[in-house]
C-alpha cells in the first residue's frame, strides 16, 4: 500500500519520537467538535484510514505538537518542531520571515508553518508563535491562534464553513527550509500593557496591602494570608493566580488588587525584576475571570457515552449574557456562604417550582405538563456545603409560603398523608440526606414499589395506599423532591433497574467536589447580603403572587381556587424542542448503553421543557404564559450544562467498592504516569494479592500497561481510549 503523502507533512512537524496525534473533527450538520488521537509513528495509519469516510461529513483538523498523553492541553506538549500562525486573510507574503509552507485553508485564508532545525521548549514555541500572532492582527492574522494546543486544517479534506462553496484545504507550497529561533527575533515582544484589560493607572489608593486585607478579614479565604506571606516552594504562578482570585472574591477592586499582590511573597514579577505592567495585566485577566459567571466543573463520564453539545455557541454565548432571576439568585448566595455554586442552581430551580406548579401547566397533545423539578445534589463530602446550599433556599421558600414544604424527618406513609390532603398544592420533600431512605426503600419488602409510587406522584397520577388502619388517595399530587447525599453512597444503593423503570431520570442531578479554595471564615452578616435577600424575596413574592389570582366562584360561600394559567408554546418554541428531543433521544440510542441513557435522556429533555415553561412565566408578569424560542434556549442552557452530571451519575450507577478503588488507582496513574507498583501498594495500601488482581484486571480492560521495569517493579501509564464519534 502506498504512503499517504501528507505522511511526510506529519513527520516533519512531529518528529520521530513516540506520542500522540491529535486530530479533532468538527461535524457539518450539528457542528459539534470530537477529540481523536492516534499513537505515533505506530497507529498513523489508522487515521489515513479513517480520513476518507470521516471527510465526507466533517471539517478535519491537526495538533502540529506530538502530545506526550492522549488529552490536548499544554502540560502534555513538551516541546515542538515548527511554529506557525493562522494567517486567516492576511497574505503570505506580509510575513517577516517565509514559511517553510503554506497552506490555503479557503479563498482568501491561509496557514502558514516554519520548521525549526531542531526541537525547542514547547512554552518557547509558543511565545514566537504569539509575537508572529500580534505582529500581523492589524493585517488580519488570528490574534489567537498562537496557542500550543492550536489546530489548524489538514491538507486534502473540505472546508465546509462557507457551504454551498466547497473548499479544498491544500498546501500552495512547502520547502524543506529550516530556521533557528534567532532568525524570528525579527518579532517584537508582545506589548503586554496594550494587551490588558484596561491601562495601567497613574494613582492607587494609598493603603498598604495589610490594611486592604485587614478591610474583607471576614470576607477573604484563610488561604489567601498564607499565599500572601510565603515565598512559594514550587507554582509561583498558581499561587498569585490564587491570590487574585481569592481578592476579587473578598469584594477588592482591581487597583486594590494590584496594591495587595505587589506586596505578596508570591509576586513572581517581582521576583524576576519585570516591570509593574506585568503584574497589572495578569490582574486584569484574573478580573475577567473572576467576573465571568462559573461554569460545571468537569467531570467524569464513562468512556462509552458520547459527548454532544444541545447549542450553538451564539446561543450560548445570548444564554449566557441574558441572565433571569435564577443567576441573580446564585450570585446572591454566593456572596452569603461557600457552598458549590451549582447547589445554589438547584435552589433556586426549586424556588421557581414550588411558586408556579401549582398554577401554571402545559397542555400538549400527550397530556398536561405541570413544571415540578425533581433535584438530587451529589457531593463527595460535606465540605462542598450542600446542606447549606439547600436550607438557604428553603429558608426564602418558607417565607414566601410557609405551607409549601413538608416535614422532612417524615417517613413515605407520612408523606403520603400528607399528599392526600393537599390535591394540587405543590409539595416540597427536602432530605439532604437522601441515602437512609434510598436504602430503606431499595431493600425493605415493606416498602417494595415505593419507588414507582414516587415515579408517579411525580407524573401527577392518583394513587392509592391501603394501611392496616386506613386507605389513602392522593388526587392531583404537585410533589416536588430537593435532596441530597454522599456520592459514593448514593451511587452504590443505585441498579439500572432504578433507571429503566424512570424513578432515576426524573431527577436533574448536580455534583460538585471539595474545594479548599472556596472555603471562607465565619463573620458577621454584611448589608449586601441582607439587602439581596429582601430583593429576592420580594421578587419571587411578586411572581408567585400574579400567578394567585382567584378563579370565580360558582357562588357565594363556595371554595375559592387559584385560577389555572395554561401556558403555550410558540411554533418555533415547538420546533426548536422537538429538535432538541431528537437530538437526545439520538445520543441516547445510538450510544454503547442505549437501555439506561435513552430513557435518561428523554426525561432530561422533558425538565428542560419544565424549566423554559418556568423561564417563560417568571421572566414576564403578563396576562397569558407564552413560552417562545428564547425561552427554551435560555432553559437548554441549563440542560446543556447539567447534562454532564446526569451522565457521570448514570454511567456510575451500581458500582461497588473494588470498582471505585480501581477507578481511583487509573486516575492516579493518568495523573501520575509511569508509577511504580510499589508506590500505588503504598499509596492505596494495596497486599500482594489485591495488587495483582487489581492491575490484572486494569490491564486486561486495557485502562493501564506496564510500560518498563525499574528495580524488578513495573512501571504505569494509562492506555488511550479514543473518544466515540457519531458518524
Amino acid at each position: 500500500m502506498t504512503a499517504d503523502p501528507r505522511l511526510g507533512l506529519l513527520q516533519l512537524f512531529l518528529g520521530n519520537e513516540e506520542g500522540y496525534f491529535a486530530s479533532p473533527i468538527r461535524s457539518v450538520r450539528t457542528k459539534e467538535w470530537k477529540e481523536r488521537f492516534y499513537k505515533w509513528p505506530d497507529k498513523v495509519n489508522e487515521f489515513f484510514e479513517d480520513l476518507p469516510i470521516v471527510a465526507l461529513d466533517h471539517d478535519v483538523y491537526f495538533c502540529p505538537t506530538l502530545l506526550a498523553f492522549s488529552e490536548r492541553n499544554k502540560g502534555n506538549v513538551h516541546t515542538s518542531r515548527v511554529l506557525w500562525a493562522d494567517l486567516d486573510t492576511c497574505h503570505p507574503d506580509n510575513l517577516l520571515v517565509e514559511p517553510s509552507g503554506v497552506i490555503e485553508s479557503s479563498v482568501g485564508r491561509w496557514q502558514a508553518h516554519w520548521l525549526l532545525e531542531e526541537p525547542i521548549e514547547a512554552e518557547k514555541a509558543e511565545r514566537i508563535n504569539k509575537r508572529i500572532a500580534y505582529y500581523h492582527a492589524d493585517e488580519g492574522c488570528d490574534r489567537s491562534g498562537w496557542d500550543l494546543t492550536q489546530v489548524l486544517r489538514f491538507p486534502g479534506t473540505h472546508n465546509h464553513k462557507y457551504l454551498p462553496d466547497l473548499h479544498t484545504v491544500k498546501v500552495l507550497h512547502a520547502k524543506p527550509t529550516k530556521y533557528k529561533v534567532s532568525d524570528f527575533d525579527i518579532y517584537p515582544d508582545v506589548d503586554y500593557a496594550s494587551t490588558a484589560a484596561k491601562p495601567l493607572p497613574t494613582e492607587f489608593p494609598d493603603l498598604d496591602a495589610l490594611t486592604l486585607m485587614a478591610h474583607v478579614r471576614y470576607k477573604i479565604n484563610p488561604m489567601a494570608e498564607r499565599l500572601f506571606a510565603d515565598t512559594p516552594k514550587s507554582n509561583w504562578s498558581k499561587a498569585l493566580w490564587q491570590l487574585e482570585l481569592f481578592l476579587f472574591a473578598a469584594g477588592l477592586n482591581a487597583e486594590e488588587v494590584f496594591l495587595v499582590c505587589k506586596e505578596a511573597a508570591c509576586n513572581k514579577y517581582a521576583r524576576d525584576g519585570r516591570p509593574d505592567v506585568y503584574l497589572w495585566n495578569e490582574i486584569c485577566r484574573a478580573e475577567a475571570a473572576h467576573n465571568t459567571p462559573a461554569h460545571a466543573p468537569p467531570v467524569t463520564v464513562a468512556s462509552n457515552s458520547v459527548d454532544f453539545s444541545l447549542l450553538s455557541d451564539d446561543d450560548k454565548q445570548w444564554a449566557k449574557n441574558t441572565p433571569t432571576i435564577v443567576e441573580d439568585y446564585i450570585e446572591w448566595a454566593k456572596t452569603v456562604g461557600d457552598a458549590a455554586w451549582q447547589y445554589h442552581q438547584a435552589g433556586a430551580f426549586v424556588i421557581l417550582s414550588t411558586l408556579l406548579a401549582g398554577t401554571v401547566r402545559l397542555p400538549t397533545s400527550y397530556g398536561i405538563v405541570v413544571p415540578n423539578t425533581w433535584f438530587m445534589i451529589l457531593a463527595d463530602t460535606t465540605l462542598t456545603r450542600k446542606s447549606t446550599a439547600m436550607d438557604l433556599a428553603m429558608d426564602m421558600l418558607i417565607e414566601i409560603d410557609s405551607d409549601a414544604v413538608l416535614a422532612t424527618d417524615g417517613s413515605i406513609e407520612g408523606l403520603m398523608t400528607s399528599l392526600s390532603m393537599r390535591p394540587g398544592r405543590p409539595s416540597v420533600f427536602l432530605r439532604d440526606e437522601f441515602s437512609g431512605l434510598l436504602e430503606m426503600l431499595t431493600k425493605k419488602d415493606y416498602y417494595a414499589g415505593m419507588l414507582e409510587t414516587l415515579t408517579k406522584l411525580y407524573d401527577g397520577k392518583f394513587q392509592k395506599r391501603v394501611l392496616r388502619k386506613e386507605v389513602l388517595e392522593v388526587r392531583d399530587p404537585v410533589l416536588i423532591l430537593f435532596t441530597g447525599g454522599i456520592k459514593t453512597k448514593i451511587l452504590s444503593l443505585l441498579a439500572d433497574s432504578h433507571i429503566s423503570s424512570g424513578f432515576l431520570p426524573r431527577f436533574v442531578f448536580i455534583t460538585a467536589e471539595s474545594d479548599v479554595a472556596r472555603l471562607r471564615p465565619i463573620g458577621p452578616p454584611t448589608t449586601t447580603s441582607m439587602a439581596g435577600r429582601s430583593e429576592l424575596i420580594s421578587r419571587f413574592g411578586g411572581i408567585w403572587q400574579h400567578y394567585q389570582d382567584i378563579a370565580i366562584t360558582p357562588k357565594p360561600g363556595a371554595i375559592a381556587i387559584p385560577k389555572v394559567w395554561d401556558a403555550e408554546l410558540t411554533p418555533d418554541a415547538w420546533h426548536r424542542y422537538n429538535d432538541f428531543e431528537t437530538k437526545m433521544l439520538e445520543v441516547g440510542i445510538k450510544s454503547d448503553m442505549p437501555e439506561i441513557l435513552t430513557p435518561t435522556m428523554d426525561r432530561l429533555c422533558k425538565s428542560g421543557l419544565k424549566m423554559s415553561i418556568l423561564m417563560a412565566a417568571s421572566s414576564r408578569l403578563e396576562d397569558r404564559v407564552i413560552v417562545t424560542e428564547a425561552d427554551l434556549v435560555r432553559a437548554f442552557a441549563y440542560i446543556d450544562e447539567l447534562k454532564q452530571h446526569t451522565l457521570e451519575v448514570v454511567s456510575n450507577v451500581g458500582k461497588g467498592v473494588d470498582e471505585r478503588l480501581m477507578e481511583r488507582i487509573h486516575a492516579y496513574v493518568k495523573r501520575k504516569p509511569q508509577c511504580s507498583r510499589a508506590d500505588l501498594m503504598r499509596s492505596f495500601r494495596l497486599t500482594a494479592r489485591q495488587a495483582d488482581n487489581i492491575f490484572r484486571t486494569l490491564e486486561e480492560r486495557a485502562m493501564i500497561r506496564p510500560v518498563k521495569v525499574k528495580s524488578g517493579s513495573p512501571l504505569y501509564e494509562v492506555v488511550p481510549t479514543t473518544r466515540k464519534v457519531m458518524q
